[in-house]
């Protein structure tokens, strides 16, 4: 087996630092007109609830059944007036019957599932908001071609730098003026994320494991991570901040993802444990969906030990919707990476 992400100390957590620079044949033309910058997408999206608030009172807030449980848990700390609706993650056509449940000056989170929905509804009178959330669908044909009323995404999830959210209005009008503080709160929380990414480039340079290094850049993400989860006022970004966001902004991260999703596809063996969420064109990253969440902890289990680290689309959700894995194709894998990932997930399931 190809020890090739083990000498490197595995990827598929946080970014590591990494110049703009090494992008630079990869151009994005995609920057949404009018759009506001905010270090989170939570920033992002209460931005557009308080802008719809300050024009019609919002009735309810819909919200995907299925969700990240952070943010499911920020919005409801900050709106008493939640409630959900049923999707179909794993059906990148699904429509939602808006019909059967939304009313006058409500407003509908439609989540793009890791860049495969289309994000379709129907209804029998427009007199409601959509807002997509693009968090995991950066740059997917379903976030450049949106029609919704708002959209907005949590950048980090795609783009390298510290933090970073985005609002927008697809037909390119400019968001409403909203209250924001300017504290020095998530200035700090973007010095050491930025800190911890630097420590973490150093210790994958380094020859060896550094457990020490590795604890510190670990330790300085979770407690800003933990930060965020408790923090529920809206703040404006810093202007240096948001230079360095637009920079990184400039460029085309999917398509790293697109070509490694492509090759790492073919060469995965057909086994009953997983299907595999196929889209080619706009991939999060691999993302499999299992029925079964012991096999998905086992499975899971085996990757980190053998240095693939994957993430869980999201616990706590109901389980009705089946369990989903993501493990990480972008721009930081080569065509060794991606073989050696292969071949870890083909011979777990050859011991099956």
């Amino acid at each position: 087996m190809n020890n090739n992400i083990k000498e490197k100390k595995g990827y598929g957590s946080f970014f590591s630092h990494i110049d703009s620079e090494f992008f630079k044949d990869f151009p994005n033309s995609f920057i949404p007109k009018n759009n506001k910058l905010f270090y989170s997408g939570r920033h992002a999206i209460k931005y557009i609830i308080e802008n719809i608030n300050k024009i019609n009172k919002v009735n309810i807030i819909w919200v995907p059944e299925y969700y990240c449980q952070h943010v499911t848990h920020w919005l409801k700390q900050n709106y008493n007036n939640i409630k959900f609706y049923e999707v179909k993650p794993a059906n990148n056509s699904y429509i939602i019957d808006g019909s059967n449940f939304l009313k006058e000056n409500d407003i509908i989170l439609i989540n793009n599932f890791w860049g495969t929905s289309e994000c379709l509804i129907n209804y029998t009178e427009k007199n409601f908001q959509i807002v997509e959330d693009h968090s995991h669908g950066w740059l997917s044909k379903s976030c450049i071609e949106s029609n919704a009323d708002f959209c907005f995404a949590s950048l980090r999830k795609s783009v390298p730098t510290p933090l970073g959210g985005i609002a927008w209005i697809p037909n390119g009008d400019k968001l409403g003026v909203i209250e924001v503080n300017g504290s020095d709160y998530f200035k700090n929380i973007w010095t050491n994320i930025s800190n911890a990414m630097l420590k973490k480039q150093e210790f994958e340079k380094k020859e060896g494991i550094d457990e020490d290094l590795k604890k510190e850049f670990l330790e300085l993400v979770y407690d800003a991570e933990n930060k965020m989860h408790n923090n529920y006022d809206l703040f404006e970004i810093d202007t240096k901040h948001k230079v360095i966001l637009k920079e990184y902004l400039k460029h085309n991260y999917l398509d790293f993802k697109k070509n490694n999703f492509e090759k790492i596809v073919k060469l995965i063996n057909q086994n009953n444990k997983f299907s595999i969420l196929n889209n080619d064109t706009t991939p999060f990253g691999l993302t499999l969906l299992f029925q079964n969440i012991i096999e998905l902890n086992e499975f899971k289990e085996y990757l980190i030990f053998h240095s693939v680290y994957p993430s869980l689309l999201w616990p706590n959700n109901s389980i009705k919707y089946g369990y989903f894995l993501n493990i990480h194709v972008d721009y930081r894998y080569n065509n060794l990476d991606i073989e050696y990932i292969a071949s870890v997930i083909n011979n777990y399931f050859q011991k099956q």
